[in-house]
């Protein structure tokens, strides 16, 4: 018993540092996970590398395709609304909770991520970009008072991520999330709960102004 423990505890812990991986964009949407590649980049052996897998696509960060194998998932654009539409609203509610809790040291944090964000962006490092954007969001709702209701926003953002991936490649795109930020950690200064609001939804809905015919969305 104690060894399934372990082994558990093992997945669980491979599962997370593959996924964050994932989200900081050191794989492709489009390409299928090459099982020999984990077993190098996890350090554990093939039976491991399956069950993280399996982790992962029941969290529907992977899709499993017979016969070809595992790929991280992608959204269909209907998709995308839903998972946006279910954010706002979530993520609405917890902007009171933030704006309560959040102290000055907070509020210094915040901006330091707003500043690597910006930084990353200047720099055109792709993945600095994507991973100074998870920090940003990561710090803001570490102030969210609802651990439940963090989860959740946690686990969206995830999907969220995924799924606007292409959009971090176009400048503009990534300008107006740098500009938000910003005005985000000024709200916050301020105390302001309804600019707050506008700049979350604005920023949770600006994917659909870079959405082209040839990007999916």
């Amino acid at each position: 018993m104690k060894d399934k423990k372990i082994s558990d505890h093992l997945i669980i812990e491979m599962s997370d540092l593959l996924q964050h991986k994932i989200q900081n964009g050191e794989f492709k949407g489009c390409e299928f996970l090459r099982q020999n590649e984990l077993e190098k980049l996890l350090d554990v052996n093939r039976f491991t590398v399956r069950q993280v897998l399996g982790e992962l696509t029941n969290r529907n960060v992977l899709e499993h395709i017979h016969y070809r194998g595992h790929r991280i998932r992608e959204h269909s654009a209907e998709e995308r609304e839903q998972i946006t539409e279910t954010r706002v609203l979530l993520e609405l509610g917890a902007a009171s909770q933030v704006l309560a809790r959040i102290d000055t040291q907070g509020l210094t944090l915040l901006s330091e991520h707003a500043t690597n964000f910006a930084k990353a962006l200047s720099e055109g490092d792709h993945k600095k970009l994507i991973k100074a954007n998870l920090a940003f969001h990561q710090h803001y709702y570490s102030f969210c008072t609802n651990p439940f209701l963090c989860d959740l926003i946690n686990d969206l953002r995830e999907q969220g991520i995924r799924v606007s991936r292409p959009g971090w490649l176009n400048i503009k795109a990534s300008e107006h999330a740098r500009d938000e930020h910003f005005a985000m950690v000024e709200a916050l200064q301020n105390k302001d709960l309804l600019s707050l609001k506008n700049l979350i939804y604005q920023h949770l809905y600006a994917w659909k102004k870079y959405v082209t015919k040839d990007q999916p969305a």
